[in-house]
């Protein structure tokens, strides 16, 4: 796969990737999206529903506070258990190749979401790092053969609708256990200097280490925001390597 700047990937912990689906695979995980929110849609709290889990959007982002409104959601852990496209990306050829052009070998896809922004209620995402979030055969995948993390836009994304932000470099600087205060954007200090906010189309995807720092502010707009997020862990191989691909991430 060409257009792969690893050396960036290293240095910055992200790197920003166009189109990586065609439109015909965009409009159906769209689609599937639109049939797991309609399945969601009188939902007050949240659900778990044939493995699928619906967490909804409460007025201050917080966990099990009740929805805005019903159906209204932040976040959908495994739709790939509710929607053959979903499963179908977690091992998508395409996908797969990215991966392992960035340096993770054997890549295993470990979770899949959908994270949302709802137009005025959606609320911010704090900074964190993804592997405070691990554990069991996950976490021992990554710390042992590296990790990387993608989302892929359903929707556009930008700052106007809470996008999705990278601290850029702050994977190289140790994981910080911190308490995932809703009111505060910035709980652990993070270093923001490289902050960056990468305008999305939808199909256009970002791929990050695991620990590096990342979020998103609040949606203020008219306009929705839906990101597939993916965690990888590697598995082990003689050919690929690299400090992207021997992190201790989530």
């Amino acid at each position: 796969m060409t257009g792969i700047d690893r050396e960036r990937l290293e240095r910055e912990g992200w790197l920003q990737y166009g189109q990586l689906l065609s439109a015909a695979e965009l409009e159906a995980l769209q689609r599937a999206t639109d049939a797991l929110e309609q399945a969601a849609s009188e939902l007050v709290r949240d659900t778990r529903i044939h493995g699928v889990f619906f967490e909804l959007q409460s007025l201050t982002g917080q966990k099990g506070q009740g929805a805005v409104f019903p159906g209204a959601l932040r976040k959908i852990t495994s739709p790939s258990k509710g929607q053959p496209a979903f499963a179908k990306l977690r091992q998508h050829p395409r996908v797969i190749e990215l991966l392992r052009a960035c340096g993770l070998p054997e890549p295993r896809c470990f979770i899949d979401q959908v994270n949302f922004k709802l137009p005025h209620v959606g609320t911010r995402f704090p900074y964190h790092q993804d592997e405070n979030f691990l554990f069991g055969e996950a976490l021992s995948s990554v710390q042992s053969f590296g990790g990387l993390n993608l989302v892929i836009a359903l929707d556009a994304a930008d700052e106007g609708n809470g996008g999705f932000e990278v601290l850029g470099r702050t994977h190289d600087s140790g994981l910080v256990n911190v308490p995932y205060d809703m009111n505060k954007m910035n709980n652990a200090g993070f270093d923001e200097s490289h902050r960056a906010s990468p305008a999305l189309m939808p199909g256009d995807a970002v791929l990050f280490h695991p620990r590096l720092a990342h979020g998103s502010g609040p949606n203020r707009s008219d306009r929705r925001r839906r990101l597939i997020t993916l965690w990888y862990g590697g598995g082990p191989s003689d050919a690929l390597g690299g400090s992207v691909g021997s992190c201790e991430c989530r």
